[in-house]
């Protein structure tokens, strides 16, 4: 006795029962009741005012975050602007240091 694999007719029909079967159980489910219709539409309005909740609260987050980044740029550039007028202030002294050797060196020869 040999085995016989299902051909593509056998596989068709019974994948066309299967779908019947499933359509008739969908059909003779009892209508949802009032009750939970209400329920879901309440759940599902508390899960928007939650998801709003949650989208205004990244808003702000990101808000406060780029507050914070434009703050930390300021200070950066306040800083470097200090070490270039300190640099600046550096540099005038020691010329002026130099100046005065200069004119030290200067007056000694006279």
């Amino acid at each position: 006795m040999a085995f016989k694999l299902p051909d593509f007719t056998d596989r068709a029909k019974a994948a066309a029962e299967a779908r019947k079967a499933k359509l008739d159980k969908f059909k003779a489910a009892p209508p949802p009741a009032e009750e939970s219709l209400a329920a879901r539409a309440r759940a599902a309005e508390k899960r928007s005012e939650r998801e709003e909740q949650r989208k205004l609260e990244r808003a702000e987050r990101a808000r406060l975050a780029e507050e914070a980044r434009i703050a930390k740029e300021a200070a950066s550039a306040v800083k470097v602007e200090q070490a270039r007028l300190a640099s600046i202030a550096r540099e005038a002294a020691q010329k002026a240091a130099r100046d005065a050797r200069y004119a030290a060196r200067k007056s000694k020869i006279k």
